[in-house]
């Protein structure tokens, strides 16, 4: 397992942590900003297609139509990730947003192992509840919790089930689709259901310069961290990166605190030791296993 793949993953969770960056101040309802963004991965990935290594399949035999029907998948789960995670921002402070969207790596790390033929970890699971509970004392979503805060909660955990249901798809078509074509394929079919979501639903016209903003996150955040996750997730179990990506909810935290003035509680410092140190176990943890990845 390499060390760049591990700082792949990293480095993407973190980058995703700034979202709130760029999201809050742009003032676009969350229909339109959860289409642009991936809209955005799309067509600036897309040129990465004409490098013959990014088209596959990689091994085996022509692609079957169940894994065609595989990467739909993920692009209606991807749209339903994203919209539910944005609603969620938009819904509540972005402790309680990010704190129920990582309810994703304990579903992980118990369903990782049966859906990918991988060696059960033992300490996976303990160690995801160690970090849960880390991020429930950094978080402390039940403060004051508002029926807005209710349902952006609500809102978060959808979006983790999906999340979490997309990890698996990735790691199972790693050897018949590049991490090139996985991220375009299905952020174009997400970006389309979602536009014809807004559309439909008659959601805002959003602000020019919302839609910069927007725009310019969706390179740097969304294509980009997205790539480097993809390439990193090749290399990484699936539930090691789940556990990573509690970086994600850490860069939030330290985000709302400095740029919008979200107090965390009295034992946000003992929390995050706690997520720190689970995910450091997990990463010291890992074994040299070599799982089974079956065609869908």
């Amino acid at each position: 397992m390499s060390v760049v793949s591990y700082l792949q993953v990293g480095l993407a969770a973190v980058a995703w942590g700034t979202w709130s960056l760029f999201f809050r101040p742009a003032g676009v309802d969350p229909r339109w900003s959860s289409a642009l963004m991936l809209t955005v991965v799309a067509v600036a990935t897309a040129p990465l297609l004409a490098r013959k290594a990014a088209r596959g399949p990689l091994e085996g035999p022509p692609r079957a139509p169940r894994e065609w029907w595989a990467i739909v998948a993920m692009g209606l789960f991807d749209a339903a990730n994203a919209g539910l995670f944005f609603a969620a921002m938009a819904k509540t402070t972005v402790a309680v947003a990010v704190l129920s969207h990582y309810l994703a790596p304990l579903l992980l790390a118990v369903v990782a192992p049966r859906v990918l033929r991988t060696r059960p970890q033992p300490a996976a699971i303990p160690l995801a509840l160690v970090a849960l509970f880390g991020l429930a004392l950094v978080l402390d979503p039940l403060r004051g919790l508002s029926p807005s805060a209710a349902v952006g909660a609500a809102c978060g955990a959808g979006s983790a089930v999906f999340y979490a249901a997309n990890v698996l798809i990735t790691k199972r078509l790693g050897p018949r689709f590049s991490s090139e074509e996985q991220l375009v394929y299905h952020a174009v079919i997400s970006a389309a259901l979602l536009s014809l979501i807004a559309v439909a639903t008659r959601a805002p016209s959003p602000p020019l310069a919302g839609l910069v903003r927007i725009g310019v996150a969706s390179v740097l955040i969304g294509a980009g961290a997205g790539l480097a996750f993809l390439y990193g997730l090749r290399h990484v179990p699936a539930e090691h990166a789940g556990m990573l990506t509690f970086l994600e909810p850490l860069t939030a935290v330290v985000v709302a605190v400095v740029a919008f003035g979200e107090q965390p509680s009295r034992g946000a410092v003992v929390g995050g030791l706690l997520v720190v140190v689970a995910g450091a176990l997990s990463v010291r943890a890992r074994r040299s296993t070599s799982p089974s990845m079956p065609s869908i």
